[in-house]
């Protein structure tokens, strides 16, 4: 059996790797129990083929293979009828789930090269997703003495073949390696006892007297002998395993669903898979939509009102948009989610002599101006007040008028005014806050006068004298301050500086021809002198 099956193997290189399973809506999956793989596997393993994906009918050469959701073995009666193999039971060499010649003598299967009952092994299952596979030695003497097939529960393997784990089938073509799990159990070595001759034998249903009294072969013989002289310690199965018990049942949740079913179980209800066994899923919860059924197998999405479905999101159609439209702003368009308006704004047109106005959500498409007042102009923007010295007397001004102070006299110390006022508007001003040498100036007049003395720009000074509304200023050559006023400097006196606070004499004998003399030769002398 085992040449044939690596002969299989061997020709895997250059056939075209099968699907394992059908994929449609009405398949199961199939859990498959094989036994003399040895060889093959490890023929696998040392030739490293990636190409040793091999379909299902290859294995059943030796393999048996049971539809865990109609639980049927593909064994059969001598009428043709597939024999079940019932879930959470468990199953020996005898039953139908392992695959044994059907009507086979049990002591003609003690021959050499083929194992005794009791010594069947299972060494490999591929196990499909949803499934719990136990497989266990059972006690070879209770079942000597007894004839019942107990499991020893320390000898128990367990494999559990959930979404988690590595089972199979899953998506895509399975290999021998990828599929198959161990499942043999080694139950080391077992004490064979001398047997009574009522007793059953440890192979086969037969007692002593029946299996011995005239055994059918060698081995039979050695067995019969052995047990009847004296006790031993024999293995039990130690080159192949001694897996011979066996039981399937379904992982929490998964049973067999067909894809018509899932119509009651809910809008956001899907299978796992479409072959059984397969679980109800829960599509997941979706923000702004509700998840829905497309078909038995696929979640989809459904969004709330408002929100569109994009790249399996539900973004909203009022994505950015906003509560309110900033000042001078106007809607474009509106949008309503969740019993709430947003606006989609674009900034307003500018209008001269006009400012923007606040957005008024009752006239959402129209622009909201103000007529801008006097003292303020606009160029299209808002309303803006008349900067220093200047202003405007009108409204919807678009320009502010400059109070030309140097011309006028008049100046604007604020801003956002209609009208100048005079530049020296402080008339209560005390003497004393002008220093020594210099005259409290009440005319814008005497300021340009004396502002042509100095050779100054005026221009440069006029926003300090007209803001603080009075000007200290030091008297021009030939004058001099007193009690904060230039006066000129008497006849025969003069004065060549600025900012004095009193005049030089001339020479004795001498005298000016006029007041307000500058310099000292403007002193001449007085008749009868020289």
């Amino acid at each position: 059996m085992i040449s044939s099956w690596l002969g299989v193997v061997l020709l895997v290189r250059t056939a075209t790797c099968l699907p394992v399973y059908s994929t449609t809506a009405n398949a199961t999956f199939a859990l498959v129990l094989c036994r003399g793989l040895d060889a093959a596997v490890t023929e696998l393993h040392q030739r490293e083929l990636d190409e040793h994906a091999i379909g299902a009918d290859w294995l059943e050469r030796d393999c048996v293979s049971i539809d865990p959701c109609f639980q049927k073995s593909s064994n059969e009666d001598q009428y043709g009828n597939r024999l079940p193999a019932p879930v959470g039971v468990w199953l020996s060499g005898n039953s139908s789930a392992l695959l044994l010649p059907l009507g086979a003598d049990r002591l003609s299967n003690a021959e050499a090269g083929v194992r005794a009952e009791n010594h069947g092994s299972l060494e490999f299952a591929r196990i499909p997703e949803g499934l719990r596979v136990q497989a266990c030695a059972p006690d070879f003497d209770l079942w000597r003495q007894e004839g019942a097939l107990v499991c020893d529960m320390k000898t128990v393997v367990t494999i559990n073949a959930d979404a988690s784990a590595r089972a199979c089938p899953g998506t895509r073509t399975h290999s021998l390696l990828d599929c198959l799990q161990p499942l043999q159990f080694d139950a080391g070595t077992q004490t064979l006892v001398r047997r009574l001759p009522a007793e059953n034998m440890h192979f086969g249903s037969q007692t002593y007297i029946e299996a011995c009294t005239a055994p059918s072969n060698a081995l039979a013989a050695q067995i019969c002998a052995d047990s009847l002289e004296y006790s031993m310690k024999a293995p039990v199965a130690a080159s192949i395993g001694s897996t011979s018990l066996i039981k399937y049942e379904f992982l929490e949740d998964y049973a067999c669903r067909r894809g018509t079913e899932v119509q009651g179980y809910g809008h956001d209800k899907v299978l796992s898979r479409a072959a059984a066994p397969n679980r109800v899923l829960t599509c997941p919860e979706v923000v702004n939509g509700s998840p829905v059924r497309v078909d038995p197998f696929t979640c989809g999405i459904t969004c709330d009102a408002g929100f569109t479905l994009t790249d399996g999101a539900c973004i909203s159609n009022c994505r950015n948009l906003n509560t309110s439209c900033a000042r001078g702003w106007a809607a474009v368009d509106i949008c309503f989610q969740h019993e709430q308006t947003l606006f989609n704004c674009t900034i307003c047109p500018s209008r001269d002599g006009f400012g923007n106005d606040e957005f008024d959500s009752d006239l959402p498409f129209v622009c909201q101006y103000l007529s801008c007042s006097p003292g303020t102009h606009s160029e299209g923007l808002s309303c803006e007040p008349c900067p220093l010295n200047t202003f405007s007397n009108t409204s919807e001004a678009t320009d502010c008028y400059s109070c030309d102070t140097l011309e006028t006299g008049l100046f604007q110390k604020e801003n956002g005014k209609t009208g100048c006022h005079d530049c020296l508007w402080n008339a209560s001003v005390p003497l004393e806050t002008c220093f020594p040498g210099t005259e409290l100036t009440t005319t814008f007049q005497r300021v340009k006068q004396l502002f042509s003395v100095y050779q100054e720009p005026l221009d440069d000074f006029t926003a300090t004298l007209c803001t603080q509304g009075y000007a200290c200023l030091p008297c021009e050559p030939g004058y001099y301050e007193l009690n904060r006023l230039c006066v000129p400097c008497p006849h025969g006196t003069y004065q060549p500086n600025i900012g004095s606070h009193q005049c030089y004499q001339c020479a004795n004998g001498q005298n000016t021809t006029s007041t307000a003399s500058l310099h000292s030769s403007d002193c001449v002398c007085n008749p009868g002198f020289q």
